[in-house]
């Protein structure tokens, strides 16, 4: 059983995960900001810290109009024991590895002048902290310890992102050459000479564009992590509305209450211990995993440790933060909803 941190602890190692979560997304701005500047720098469109600031501007923009969707897709690639055990001692350690060594990769490439992708950085990282965990652990397989499913899935994504991009920027290049006859077009500027205004104009809107898509997409993989901390570590303050109506949490205990006896009647007669629940439903969350007698007998375990606890103290904060702690790292492994 993973063993949890105590609360000063806990509270430390939030702060720091935190921090290198937000140092990610830092180095992955300073990175990638490249991508979208370097045509409107290049070509003397705009002064370099006009477009870093617009650049900057535009990525904010993508991230906070952005649907959620990579966050999401970023969680479910996760390895199910940093999902459900993000507050223990092992769960902050894969977070700290995976996000140092997408740092130091990242860090290193762009000191070297190499264009490297914040995406592969991380998401190799995931897959490296998956599987050595899984080899690390007794009982787990070397294969299980990534959502193969998940990552197959974002690997096409990977590995035809280039190829498409390839195909539709030359595509386009033939058809200007094609339709434009203005040579000078074609050729690389002179030193402090600005191109037409109509280009200017074309490789300002790129740049926005360019931008916006980086935030709306590379932005998401830092929320996903984020998210991840804060709902796992402190699920009482992030993943619960707190001003909920007593009435609504009386109604959860009688649902609750319904929900075990049927995971009981499906259990036939299986019992199993709160630590031997909360293995069966990480092995049940694997991508092999089976629905089977003990994921039921598992499923109505947790719910007699709610109604206990419910026993003990009625509608009140502590009742809804062991609400939270018990349901939350469930919920947020599931992909999100279509």
């Amino acid at each position: 059983m993973l063993a949890q941190m105590p609360p000063l602890g806990a509270s430390l190692f939030l702060v720091l995960a935190l921090v290198l979560a937000f140092g990610f997304e830092c180095v992955n701005g300073f990175h990638d900001t490249a991508n979208a500047v370097a045509t409107v720098i290049y070509t003397n469109t705009l002064r370099p810290w006009i477009a870093v600031v617009w650049s900057g501007l535009w990525n904010l923009i993508g991230v906070l109009t952005s649907s959620g969707a990579v966050a999401f897709g970023i969680v479910a690639l996760l390895p199910v024991e940093l999902v459900l055990n993000v507050g223990s001692a092992a769960g902050f350690a894969m977070v700290f590895a995976l996000l140092l060594a997408a740092m130091i990769w990242n860090v290193g490439t762009w000191y070297l002048g190499l264009p490297a992708s914040s995406s592969h950085s991380l998401i190799g990282s995931i897959m490296g902290v998956g599987l050595a965990n899984a080899l690390m652990s007794s009982g787990h397989h070397f294969a299980e310890g990534v959502n193969w499913a998940k990552a197959k899935e974002v690997g096409m994504s990977l590995f035809l992102s280039p190829v498409i991009g390839f195909c539709a920027s030359a595509l386009l290049l033939l058809l200007l050459k094609l339709l434009v006859k203005k040579k000078e077009l074609f050729v690389s500027p002179k030193k402090d000479e600005p191109p037409p205004w109509y280009i200017r104009a074309v490789l300002f809107l790129t740049c926005t564009g360019v931008s916006f898509a980086h935030g709306s997409n590379d932005g998401q993989k830092g929320m996903g992590l984020i998210m991840l901390i804060l709902v796992g570590v402190v699920p009482g303050t992030y993943a619960l509305k707190m001003s909920t109506d007593p009435q609504v949490i009386h109604q959860i205990v009688a649902n609750s209450r319904a929900l075990e006896s049927a995971f009981e009647q499906h259990a036939n007669g299986a019992t199993v211990s709160n630590e031997e629940a909360a293995a069966a439903l990480s092995g049940y969350m694997k991508s092999n995993g089976q629905l089977n007698e003990s994921t039921f007998a598992a499923l109505a375990e947790k719910i007699e440790r709610l109604l206990i606890n419910w026993r003990r103290c009625p509608p009140c904060r502590a009742f809804r933060k062991m609400i939270a702690a018990t349901y939350a790292p469930i919920f947020i492994s599931f992909p999100a909803p279509s």
